[in-house]
């Protein structure tokens, strides 16, 4: 059965793992993430990025959101408790898949409340997509987002380090 809109949420970790987790109906949020987790290791080309990501688009739907577990599918990939904690250090790029395009938001990731995407930042192509053009904006937000997060992160630990020194 073809669907408005698919969405799926794709985290990088610190060796550029591509962590994918598609979504499914859910009686209590409407939609949201399964318990499906797809995973492309680095190193990568192009093509290998792109047929990921339709793979995770294609897992979308294919079980409902499990209700019953207050624990999301990241937290349960991570085995760390709370959403927070769950993607300290993950970067997500949510996107959303229609039938005529393909919205890509990357996220900012606080260290209080989690990722916070960057709308000012939403990258929309075609549905279908040129060969390489989905890459290249995954590529573009893993290079911009990850190196941003690790170096908000390592401000945060100065931060915290001198906080504990004058307490």
């Amino acid at each position: 059965m073809e669907r408005d809109f698919y969405t799926i949420s794709v985290y990088v970790d610190k060796d550029d793992t591509l962590i994918g987790i598609p979504c499914g109906e859910s009686a209590q949020y409407g939609i949201a993430d399964i318990d499906t987790v797809l995973l492309l290791k680095a190193p990568y080309s192009a093509k290998e990025v792109e047929d990921f990501i339709e793979k995770v688009f294609a897992a979308c739907y294919t079980k409902k959101h499990n209700d019953d577990n207050p624990v999301s599918t990241i937290e349960r990939y991570t085995k760390k408790k709370g959403f927070v904690a769950a993607t300290a250090d993950l970067t997500l790029i949510s996107l959303v898949k229609t039938g005529n395009t393909y919205s890509i938001m990357p996220t900012f990731n606080d260290y209080e409340k989690g990722p916070l995407c960057i709308d000012d930042d939403e990258r929309i192509i075609a549905n279908p997509y040129t060969e390489g053009e989905l890459y290249e904006h995954i590529h573009d937000i893993i290079m911009v987002y990850v190196k941003a997060n690790a170096f908000y992160k390592e401000i945060a630990e100065v931060e915290a380090k001198k906080s504990k020194k004058s307490e």
